[in-house]
C-alpha cells in the first residue's frame, strides 16, 4: 500500500516562482513562473455536494502513507453541509442550507494515535428533520422545494424556533467545546471529542437597549494579536427611530466575547460603527490590528425584502463605493476609508505599520472580485447551487457574468495620518485555466494582526470538474509554489504551527481531502514550507464538502 501511495505521489505537481514581478508591475510585463494548476481531465466529485448521513464517534484509524509529525497534538475540526434531503419531498440545493454536520481529526502525540469524531449538529432544524424523515419549511439563502406554502412561511415566523443551522464555521469560543457558527449570532457548543451537542445560545449584548433589535453577525470571530479575546459583531437596528435608544441608524456594535465564572459566553462593548439605513453590508469577515478593528464593507448589500428568503435581501451595487471603516480600541472614534467597488469573503490578514514618513498605516488583505455594475447576485448563488455545481453542462464560463474571471489578491492600505486610502493587486501568482478561483485563506495563527508572508489557499474551478489544488503564496518575495493531484479535491487549508519555532511557515497544513474515483475521504498533511506531502490519513466514512476549520491545540 505504501508503495502505491509513493508512486502516486510521484505525479504531485509542486511548482516553484523562479522570478518575481512588482505588485504595482503590469501584468504583461510579468513572465514569473508562479504555481501550475492543469486541472486536466478530472471526475466530478459527486458525493462531495450529495447527503451523507454516516456519523462515527471517536474511531481509531491509521495512517495510509508518510509519517506524522511527532509535534501533532490536537484536533482539527470542520464543518459544512451533510444533508440536503431526507425521504420526503422537500429539499434544499444550496451548500449554505444543508444541514451542518462537524467533523473531527485528533492526534494524541503521547499514543501516537489519530481518532475520527463525525456528527450532523443536533440543532433544533436538524431534531425537526430527523422527527419528520424530511427537512421542514425553514428560512433559506438558495432555493427550497418545493416552494414554500404561504401557512408554512408563517408557520416559520410566527411558530417555528429560530433557524439555528450553524454551518459554516468552527471557533473556541466558549470553555465547554467546540462552537458552530452562521451568520447571526447565535451558536452551539459541541463536546470535543464526541460532538454530542451541549447548548445553544445568543450571548447577550451589554449595550442593546430594549429599543433595538439585533440580527446578523459575522461568521468569522477574530482574536486581538496580544489578548488573544475573541472579537465580533452584531447589526443593531433601533425600531423607536432613536427617540428613547438615542440610536440614529443601524449600527454594527462590536464586542469581545468571554466566560464568566458561571461558564456562560458574555460579551463587553468594543465601540461600534453607525451607517446609512440604506447601506447596510454583509460582512463575513473583518480585520483585527493592535489598535484597530477594521470593518470591510465590501459591495455585497443588503435591503429586507424577506425574513424567509434570506438570498432575496443580499444584492451587489458597484454605483456605490467599497468602504473600510476603522474603528479605534482605544478612543472609539471611526475613520472611514473608501475605495472602488469590490467583493470580498474571507479576510487574509490585517497588520499596521508605519511609512517612510513616519505615518501610521493599516495593510489589510483580501482575494477580491471585481463584478460589472449589470451584476446579478444570483450568479453568486449559482456557484453555490449544487444541482447546478453537479451538473457537467452548467460551467461558469457560459454565465454572463463570469465570477472567477478577476479574482486578485489585494492589499488595501489606510493611511490613518492622511486619511487616504490606497489599493493595490498582487501579481496573480497561479498559472491556472481561465475562471479558476482562489479563496478560504489561512496562516500562521500567531502572525495574525502582525506584519506576515505567506498565506495558504485553495484553487478551484467549476469548468474543469471543480478540480482544486492548494497554494502558497509569499507576499513579500511575490513567489508561490502549489499542489495538486488528479481526482483529489481539498477544501480550506489549516495551518498548524511548530511549537517552539519562530519561522512563520515552519509547520503543518491540513485538509480533508475527497477522492472522486473512489468516493472515499482522507487527511492529507503536507510540509507548510514546500507543500510536500507528509502524511495521509484514512478516514472511516466520506466527508462531503466542508466550509471552514480550526485547530485546537491538546
Amino acid at each position: 500500500m505504501a508503495f502505491v501511495y509513493l508512486v502516486l505521489l510521484c505525479h504531485l505537481a509542486l511548482a516553484r516562482s523562479e522570478e518575481t514581478c512588482s505588485i504595482d508591475s503590469a501584468e504583461s510585463a510579468c513572465q514569473t513562473k508562479y504555481a501550475q494548476f492543469d486541472f486536466q481531465g478530472w471526475e466530478f466529485p459527486l458525493g462531495l455536494y450529495s447527503t451523507q448521513l454516516d456519523e462515527v464517534t471517536d474511531v481509531e484509524v491509521a495512517v495510509k502513507f508518510g509519517t506524522v509529525p511527532d509535534y501533532l497534538h490536537g484536533s482539527l475540526y470542520r464543518v459544512g453541509a451533510g444533508l440536503y434531503s431526507l425521504g420526503g419531498e422537500r429539499r434544499v440545493n444550496n451548500i449554505v442550507d444543508g444541514l451542518a454536520k462537524l467533523h473531527r481529526w485528533s492526534f494524541d502525540k503521547e499514543t501516537g494515535k489519530i481518532r475520527v469524531s463525525s456528527k450532523f449538529v443536533r440543532s433544533s432544524v436538524y431534531n425537526r428533520t430527523m422527527a419528520a424523515q424530511e427537512i421542514p419549511p425553514i428560512q433559506h439563502m438558495g432555493e427550497i422545494h418545493p416552494p414554500l406554502t404561504a401557512f408554512e412561511k408563517l408557520k416559520i415566523l410566527f411558530y417555528d424556533d429560530k433557524n439555528d443551522n450553524t454551518n459554516i464555521a468552527v471557533w473556541d469560543l466558549g470553555t465547554l467545546g467546540v462552537t458552530t457558527t452562521t451568520e447571526q449570532p447565535l451558536y452551539i457548543d459541541n463536546d470535543k471529542v464526541t460532538l454530542d451537542f451541549i447548548r445553544k445560545y445568543i450571548p447577550p449584548s451589554d449595550d442593546k437597549t430594549i429599543f433595538e433589535t439585533e440580527f446578523l453577525s459575522a461568521s468569522h470571530f477574530n482574536k486581538h494579536p496580544t489578548t488573544g479575546i475573541s472579537i465580533n459583531y452584531k447589526i443593531h437596528v433601533a425600531f423607536d427611530k432613536g427617540i428613547f435608544s438615542g440610536k440614529t441608524g443601524p449600527a454594527y456594535h462590536f464586542y469581545e466575547y468571554h466566560t464568566n465564572s458561571d461558564g456562560d459566553v458574555v460579551t463587553k462593548s468594543l465601540g461600534h460603527v453607525t451607517v446609512a439605513a440604506d447601506d447596510l453590508r454583509i460582512v463575513h469577515s473583518f480585520g483585527v490590528s493592535e489598535h484597530f478593528i477594521i470593518l470591510p464593507r465590501f459591495n455585497m448589500c443588503f435591503k429586507w425584502n424577506s425574513p424567509i428568503d434570506i438570498g432575496s435581501n443580499i444584492y451587489w451595487d458597484a454605483r456605490k463605493p467599497a468602504v473600510f471603516d476603522v474603528l479605534s480600541l482605544e478612543t472609539k472614534k471611526v475613520q472611514t476609508f473608501k475605495f472602488t467597488a469590490y467583493d470580498g469573503q474571507h479576510i487574509i490578514n490585517s497588520f499596521e505599520r508605519h511609512n517612510s514618513k513616519g505615518e501610521l498605516e493599516i495593510v489589510v488583505d483580501f482575494p477580491t472580485r471585481v463584478y460589472p455594475v449589470d451584476f446579478h447576485e444570483e450568479t453568486v448563488y449559482d456557484v453555490l447551487n449544487v444541482d447546478r455545481y453537479k451538473d457537467p453542462n452548467w460551467k461558469i464560463s457560459d454565465q454572463t457574468i463570469r465570477v472567477n474571471a478577476r479574482c486578485r489578491i489585494t492589499r488595501f492600505i489606510l493611511n490613518t495620518a492622511t486619511g487616504e486610502g490606497i489599493e493595490k493587486d498582487f501579481p496573480v501568482m497561479w498559472n491556472a485555466p481561465a475562471d479558476s478561483g482562489i479563496e478560504f485563506p489561512t496562516i500562521h495563527p500567531d502572525f495574525r494582526g502582525r506584519p506576515y508572508c505567506f498565506a495558504y489557499l485553495q484553487v478551484s474551478n467549476k469548468d474543469f470538474s471543480g478540480a482544486a489544488g492548494i497554494i502558497k503564496l509569499d507576499l513579500c518575495k511575490e513567489e508561490s509554489i502549489g499542489w495538486e493531484e488528479k481526482n483529489k479535491f481539498p477544501v480550506e487549508p489549516i495551518f498548524v504551527p511548530r511549537p517552539g519555532s519562530s519561522d512563520e511557515d515552519d509547520g503543518v497544513v491540513l485538509s480533508p481531502v475527497f477522492d472522486s474515483v473512489d468516493n472515499s475521504t482522507s487527511l492529507y498533511i503536507w510540509s507548510a514550507k514546500n507543500l510536500e506531502v507528509l502524511a495521509i490519513v484514512e478516514t472511516p466514512i466520506t466527508v462531503p464538502f466542508t466550509l471552514h476549520g480550526l485547530w485546537f491545540d491538546g
